[in-house]
């Protein structure tokens, strides 16, 4: 963040040791060290807080295509479902013609008129 360096730092105590004088020193580093808590505090939490914000926002996307996917996918099956409703199926087609075989191969089967005694 900052590129301060131990001499940068002792020189910085040296002033406020003359300004503040060695009793109000101590209370002074105090207050300044809970100040700068608070501080990187407050930033670790907006940090968090935007983080999130943007993993809300991103699953919410996610969850919008998802959605829009199976909005498709339910247009298309009702689609498929009334094609095959309204067009005659090849198979019942096919059903019909066996069982007419079978009607005419039984009525060839079965004896016509008088049998011979």
């Amino acid at each position: 963040m900052f590129d301060v360096g131990f001499s940068e730092l002792f020189v910085l105590a040296i002033i406020a040791l003359v300004v503040l004088g060695p009793e109000k020193l101590p209370h002074a580093a105090r207050m300044a060290g809970a100040w700068i808590g608070r501080i990187r505090r407050t930033i670790i939490n907006v940090q968090t807080d935007i983080e999130n914000e943007v993993a809300s926002a991103e699953m919410r996307e996610r969850i919008r295509k998802e959605m829009a996917k199976a909005e498709a996918a339910k247009q298309q099956l009702s689609t498929d479902i009334m094609q095959s409703l309204n067009a005659p199926a090849p198979a019942a087609e096919s059903t019909t013609d066996a069982d007419e075989s079978s009607t005419v191969k039984i009525s060839d089967n079965q004896p016509q008129g008088k049998p011979n005694d």
